[in-house]
């Protein structure tokens, strides 16, 4: 009975360390990328193939992602951003007595304040590359809503810099 018991747990067992194994390589990779940009990790999150990342003091996103040993790294100044969206490319697929939606790719489009500067796409699912879906739209989900959290503080911080100080003289009769 103990034998058929341990049977059962193992591979649980031996899943859940490859999982904190791989999720803390992949944090190492990100605080490098990190550092590079002179920047502490703060925040993040992993999910299956990729981690992302947020330095909040320095208002920067960090993103890696493997697939299939090809890497993508990934950091965003958050300060010359304008907005942040996310991208839901679905497929409809057709069968003999119906039809339903498969999501082929889940990106963030990131668009820079400078007009002349390229879009900025993390992708963090393609149906092609990636293991199935487990949580990546909700994840997404939750770090757009932080993202364009820090992005709207960052803007009234901007107003209120340009907008002149009102001096107010008090008279006491």
């Amino acid at each position: 009975m103990v034998i058929i018991l341990a049977i059962c747990i193992l591979p649980f067992i031996f899943m859940s360390r490859s999982r904190k194994k791989r999720e803390k390589k992949f944090l190492q990779s990100l605080s490098k990328i990190a550092e590079k940009h002179n920047c502490n990790i703060t925040q993040h999150e992993f999910c299956g193939d990729f981690i992302i990342g947020l330095d909040e003091i320095a208002n920067a996103v960090f993103f890696f992602k493997q697939v299939n040993n090809k890497e993508t790294a990934k950091y965003i100044n958050l300060t010359k951003i304008q907005s942040c969206t996310m991208i839901n490319t679905s497929k409809t697929i057709k069968t003999k007595n119906s039809s339903y939606k498969e999501i082929d790719k889940l990106e963030f489009n990131f668009l820079p304040t400078a007009k002349y500067k390229p879009n900025i796409l993390l992708e963090f699912y393609n149906y092609d590359e990636s293991l199935p879906l487990s949580g990546q739209l909700e994840l997404m989900e939750k770090w757009l809503k932080i993202i364009n959290d820090k992005l709207v503080l960052q803007k009234n911080k901007e107003t209120q810099k340009h907008e002149p100080k009102k001096i107010y003289n008090a008279t006491v009769a």
